[in-house]
């Protein structure tokens, strides 16, 4: 996909091997379905995994792949979280491609499903402390830069 097929008022988003950020958007799907949640990795650049929720629908490039589990057995957070900690020992990088074979060939261990969703309701709440202090931060820091507008000016 080259920046002249994406469309500059569309609304559904692309995602190319940076799977946290969009690489534009478009007014079509790729997918028919999105009603199952969607754990994203990019093939061929830096190693990264990113979970988007049911219901929301994306645009994968020929650099993004896509898992989705249809068993109640695995929570897709944890399938991310979990595949991200693999390709980092399995060293996947821009040199040593992400490829769905090599995806495939993964070993991950899937402790039952509570103690995933104990885990994620965790990771969840870290997640929101996060956020929160990161929005404080930048509270801060605009303070801090009208401070010294108002000694400079």
């Amino acid at each position: 996909m080259l920046d002249k097929d994406l469309a500059p008022s569309g609304s559904v988003p692309v995602y190319s091997a940076n799977v946290t950020e969009p690489f534009g958007y478009l007014d079509k799907t790729l997918f028919e379905d999105f009603s199952m949640p969607s754990v994203l990795w990019g093939i061929d650049g830096d190693w990264m995994v990113n979970y988007l929720p049911a219901d929301i629908p994306f645009y994968p490039t020929d650099h993004c792949g896509v898992l989705r589990s249809n068993s109640d057995l695995v929570n897709p957070r944890y399938l991310a979280h979990v595949l991200e900690v693999a390709g980092s020992q399995a060293r996947f990088s821009r040199t040593y491609r992400a490829s769905t074979d090599r995806i495939a060939g993964l070993t991950i261990q899937i402790p039952p499903a509570n103690e995933q969703n104990k885990a994620i309701a965790q990771v969840i709440e870290l997640e929101k402390q996060i956020s929160e202090l990161e929005n404080h931060l930048e509270e801060l820091s605009t303070k801090r830069s009208k401070i010294i507008q108002e000694f400079l000016g």
